[in-house]
């Protein structure tokens, strides 16, 4: 009596189905973006103790004066969308890189 073996069909039915979909791939198009910067990015003026962070909020321009021993994750008690990191570059921690993050 003879058995039928439905191992090959559908081994082939699956490679079939799943070799379009190795071979998709995105090899050109065109995205388009929408919107408005509606507030400039803060600035930081650093001093010899502290640094000037001025950014605008609701279209008024706001200056704050933040200790250097404070900035390390640093967030404005307003709605400045903003936090800082520092980055010490060494032991001595007198050389470092501020990282700002826009929300």
């Amino acid at each position: 009596m003879k058995t039928l073996s439905l191992k090959r069909p559908i081994i082939s039915l699956m490679l079939v189905l799943f070799f379009p979909l190795v071979n998709a791939q995105a090899s050109e198009g065109v995205i388009h973006f929408r919107g408005a910067i509606v507030e400039s990015p803060c600035n930081f003026a650093p001093q010899q103790q502290s640094t000037e962070l001025t950014c605008s909020e609701n279209g008024k321009r706001v200056v704050r004066t933040v200790a250097l021993n404070k900035l390390n994750n640093y967030t404005p008690q307003s709605d400045v969308p903003l936090s800082t990191k520092i980055h010490y570059l060494n032991a001595q921690r007198n050389l470092a890189v501020l990282e700002v993050t826009y929300r």
